[in-house]
């Protein structure tokens, strides 16, 4: 009896962990009347409903200044980042494929980048983002060593990429 129990405890734990680990969830947000994507995400689950047709063609059109990513290129080592985001906001929309598009100009590796998204209440649900203080989305953290170096928050003052140089000094 006691080896039943234990049993179903573990598959118990090893769904729930599981499920918790899925990335690209996809949550009716009632406030917005639309789908998001709400916990981890990955850069490929950003192509989904109207944020895709809107990363496309950000991204497509997006022409970063290749002076600025030449300096940033200079600094990235060691750089952790991540991207808090709304699927259903306009600057979301706008800001994360430009974002996205400067890191692969830079061959930013994927490993060190962090895509969280939430719903128009800024939660996450299937994770905590007390953490990272967002008010507003996208919100771009970068992190050298652990700590939080700096971080662009809403749209950039400049440019995203000029914006990205001044938190690496």
């Amino acid at each position: 009896m006691k080896l039943k129990n234990l049993l179903l405890i573990v598959l118990v734990f090893a769904f729930f962990s599981s499920y918790s680990q899925i990335r690209n969830r996809v949550v009716e947000d009632v406030n917005v009347y639309q789908n998001v994507l709400i916990g981890e995400c990955t850069k490929s689950g950003l192509i989904f409903e109207d944020f895709g047709l809107h990363m496309k063609y950000e991204y497509d059109n997006y022409q970063p200044d290749t002076n600025t990513i030449n300096k940033v290129a200079k600094k990235i080592d060691g750089l952790k980042i991540t991207i808090v985001l709304g699927t259903w906001c306009k600057d979301s929309k706008k800001q994360v494929p430009r974002f996205l598009k400067i890191l692969d100009k830079l061959k930013f590796n994927e490993k060190d980048i962090t895509i969280i998204g939430v719903n128009s209440k800024m939660h996450a649900f299937v994770m905590s983002i007390d953490q990272y203080k967002i008010e507003k989305v996208p919100t771009f953290i970068f992190y050298r060593k652990g700590k939080e170096v700096g971080r662009i928050t809403e749209t950039p003052k400049k440019t995203l990429e000029k914006d990205m140089l001044k938190q690496m000094k």
